[in-house]
C-alpha cells in the first residue's frame, strides 16, 4: 500500500509539472519564444509521457470545444497572430486547438533530436496519418540500406557503407514496449481516461502491424529477422505486460 501511495504521489507531481509546463508554453507571448522554451524543455528532459498526457487531454478538450466557450483542462487557449511582422501567441479560445497542435508538433520534433532512435521513429510514425507514407518511413528506417545502385548503362556502382537498418529492430521493439507501458501506468494513476489510453495503444499496435508487414516484404517470411521481431513483439500488447 505504501509503495502504491508513493507511486501515486510521484505521478501526481509529474502530471502537475506537465500542466505547469504547458501553461508556460501557452503564455509564452510569441512563437519564437515558444519554440525556444520547447527546445529548453526537451534538453532538460521535461517532455515526458506525463506532459504529453496533459497535452493530449487539452487537445481533446479543444477539439470538442470548437466554439471556444469553455477553457478546459486548466489551461488558457491561444492562437497564432501576426503583429509587427512577428508571429505571436494570443489568447483566444476559438482557435486553441491550433496552438496546441503546433506545440505537439514542435515537441515531437525536438524529441526526435534528443531521444533514442527507436522512440524518435515511433514518434514520427504516430504523427504520420497516411499509411503509405508510414510504410515508406518504416522501410527506410527498418529495412536494409542499399549499398549499390545500377547506372543507366547497367553497371553496378558500389555506394560503400553497411546494409544495416538505420534503427535496429530491438530498439524499435523497446520503444513500442516502453510507450505502451507508460500509457497504461498513466491511465492507472488517473492521468488519462480509459478511452484515450486505449486509442493511443491501438495506434501503436497499428504501427507495429505495419512494421511487421514491411519486414516481411524486405526479408521474407522465413527469415530469422522476421521471426525474432514477431517473437519479441508478442508480449508488448498483452494486458498487464
Amino acid at each position: 500500500i505504501a509503495v502504491g501511495k508513493a507511486l501515486q504521489n510521484v505521478l501526481d507531481v509529474r502530471l502537475r509539472s506537465g500542466r505547469e509546463l504547458l501553461a508556460g508554453f501557452l503564455h509564452s507571448g510569441e512563437i519564437r519564444k515558444l519554440d525556444s522554451m520547447i527546445g529548453k524543455a526537451a534538453r532538460e528532459g521535461k517532455l515526458d509521457t506525463s506532459f504529453f498526457s496533459v497535452l493530449s487531454m487539452n487537445m481533446k478538450d479543444a477539439a470538442l470545444d470548437s466554439d471556444g466557450s469553455t477553457v478546459a483542462s486548466q489551461t488558457m487557449g491561444e492562437t497564432l497572430q501576426e503583429e509587427g511582422g512577428e508571429a505571436t501567441v494570443e489568447p483566444t479560445g476559438a482557435n486553441r486547438l491550433q496552438i496546441l497542435q503546433h506545440i505537439y508538433t514542435r515537441c515531437q520534433e525536438e524529441l526526435e533530436n534528443n531521444v533514442a532512435p527507436g522512440i524518435a521513429l515511433l514518434n514520427k510514425l504516430l504523427r504520420t496519418e497516411i499509411s503509405s507514407i508510414r510504410s515508406n518511413q518504416l522501410k527506410h528506417y527498418l529495412g536494409p540500406q542499399a549499398t549499390t545502385i545500377t547506372s543507366p548503362d547497367g553497371k553496378n556502382i558500389d555506394l560503400g557503407g553497411s546494409s544495416k537498418a538505420l534503427v535496429s529492430h530491438g530498439e524499435f521493439i523497446e520503444a513500442l514496449s516502453n510507450s505502451v507501458q507508460q500509457i497504461r501506468t498513466i491511465q492507472q494513476a488517473g492521468g488519462t481516461d480509459r478511452l484515450s489510453a486505449v486509442n493511443l495503444v491501438e495506434s501503436i499496435r497499428q504501427v507495429a502491424m505495419e512494421a511487421r508487414m514491411v519486414l516481411l516484404d524486405c526479408y521474407g517470411e522465413d527469415s530469422e529477422i522476421v521471426r525474432e521481431f514477431q517473437r519479441d513483439l508478442q508480449p508488448v500488447f498483452r494486458p498487464g505486460s
